[in-house]
């Protein structure tokens, strides 16, 4: 078959068609936005959405274990349970989606223990969190176990795990572990030295169940700085030490909390763009902290025989108690609880119990009678922390050398007042012989004048050392341990006694007409 091809020309066609071709061209210009406009109004509609009406937006990767009992039916089945318990407990807080993740072989809290996720694995991808959890068989039950990759921080949580001993709280179960990983993303809107205002991420979206509320009165939180490059990746994420933030009370996506912190300045003032201050919420999972304290200058050096105090806060209790009607006596054992107090072992350790009550302590840091460091800790956020103190050692060189020098005064003190005893004694007896001798004896003893060479050269050779290692804060010590010295020899050793006794038994030689 031959096909013809027919070409049309305009020329030939009737006038009406012309007419309606040309009207057609017509309203597809005018139709048509200029180069770019489009651009410039998806731009102009485009809104930054607050981080309270934010869901997140939340992964979940489910590994089962290669069991006969874990047949295809009852994976199904656990994940669709699962997804049922997260949109009937989170609600619109959180979209979720929940998948098997085989990858992880074996199934088992070992292996997801040695599971190393990033922000660049393929699993946290365009989400906030990524969950991991595992079920396996063990023995007459089953064992679950969790851990959460943050997008926030780029921190993954310790393992959780937890037993299950009946197939139909399998889920459950596994939702509860989601629970207790799940930490909230708060943004600092304001703060003062006492208080800080928080806006809740996703906090608009109220959880069906209120138990699954993001903040609640009491929660503890620690603050952190993100800082943004001009493409919006992160560049580094810095944590705020020794702060804590303690929430006492919520409103919707709002919430207040004081803060508790071992920094003067914990929070800049200055704000800026590429800056994000937020706050994570924490929760212990130890018994108890393990803290090592080393030097600020040698990390490597461990200090040793420091004593550490815990000292506890007034409570709400203790403090209604306190009333005027009290005695004195009762209100100081009320108000003022003893605090406990220990020292650092040969390592520079002490361990700090938790009390179940979750709240931070404060530590006061001594160096004998030098307070080194005062800073807040909530005993089991952490299995072991390192705080590193001011080198104490300069100071602590001074303060043994003083103590070399006092007990020389209080041995000139003690010799001065035997000699003068001896001497009244030899008076008495009319042994002027005697007399002579303890006076001379009396004169051989140190006085403040020498003692306060060997002051001078001690404090001398102490604010050399500080300064040398810039260390302003020992060199005040030394000078104020000096100036004390000093004070004491000024009063135990003064001259005036001893002149006065001279004067007193020359006035009874010259009455007696002894020689």
């Amino acid at each position: 078959m031959i096909h013809h091809e027919r070409k049309y020309d305009m020329k030939q066609a009737p006038i009406i068609s012309r007419r309606l071709i040309a009207a057609v061209l017509l309203v597809g210009l005018f139709s048509v936005p200029a180069f770019g406009a489009t651009d410039e109004a998806e731009a102009e509609v485009e809104v930054e959405i607050p981080t309270t009406l934010q869901p997140y937006n939340v992964r979940v990767f489910v590994a089962i274990d290669d069991n006969v009992e874990f047949q295809l039916n009852f994976r199904k089945r656990i994940l669709a349970e699962l997804r049922d318990r997260c949109d009937g407990y989170w609600g619109r807080m959180c979209t979720v989606s929940v998948e098997e993740f085989p990858r992880l072989f074996p199934a088992t809290a070992t292996t997801l223990d040695r599971l190393a996720i990033t922000h660049e694995s393929p699993e946290v991808a365009n989400c906030d969190k990524a969950f991991f959890l595992t079920l396996q068989a063990d023995g007459g039950g089953y064992l679950v176990a969790g851990k959460c990759w943050d997008a926030t921080t780029r921190e993954t949580s310790e393992v959780i795990s937890s037993q299950v001993f009946r197939r139909s709280d399998i889920a459950d179960r596994l939702f509860g572990l989601l629970s207790d990983l799940f930490e909230p993303i708060v943004e600092i809107a304001d703060f003062d030295e006492k208080q800080v205002t928080l806006q809740i991420r996703a906090g608009e979206f109220l959880p069906p169940d209120p138990s699954q509320a993001p903040l609640k009165t009491g929660r503890l939180l620690t603050p952190f700085y993100r800082f943004i490059t001009r493409e919006g990746d992160v560049r580094k994420i810095q944590e705020i030490p020794w702060t804590y933030l303690v929430v006492t009370d919520v409103d919707r996506a709002t919430a207040n909390c004081s803060i508790v912190s071992g920094l003067r300045v914990p929070l800049t003032t200055r704000r800026r763009r590429l800056i994000e201050v937020l706050a994570q919420g924490v929760r212990p999972k130890f018994d108890s902290t393990r803290l090592k304290f080393v030097s600020q200058q040698f990390t490597d050096h461990p200090m040793f025989g420091v004593t550490v105090s815990i000292v506890p806060e007034k409570s709400e209790t203790t403090a209604a108690e306190s009333t005027e009607e009290s005695t004195g006596e009762e209100q100081a054992q009320v108000a003022k609880p003893e605090p406990v107090t220990m020292m650092t072992d040969r390592a520079g350790t002490v361990t700090i119990s938790g009390d179940g009550s979750n709240k931070p302590v404060m530590l006061a840091v001594h160096s004998g009678k030098s307070a080194l460091a005062r800073v807040p800790l909530v005993p089991g956020l952490e299995a072991e922390a390192e705080i590193q103190l001011p080198d104490d050692s300069v100071r602590l060189n001074v303060e043994g050398q003083l103590a070399v020098l006092e007990a020389g005064v209080i041995d000139a003190v003690a010799k001065r007042a035997v000699l003068m005893a001896r001497a009244r004694s030899a008076i008495k007896a009319n042994d002027w012989k005697s007399v002579d001798e303890f006076l001379e004896r009396m004169d051989k003893i140190s006085g403040p004048s020498r003692m306060q060479t060997e002051l001078t050269i001690i404090r001398e050779r102490g604010v050399s050392a500080a300064m040398a290692r810039k260390d302003v804060s020992a060199k005040r010590r030394i000078e104020r341990l000096c100036s004390k010295t000093s004070e004491l020899i000024e009063t135990y050793l003064s001259l005036d006694k001893i002149n006065q006794f001279r004067e007193e038994t020359a006035e009874l030689r010259k009455a007696l007409g002894a020689k």
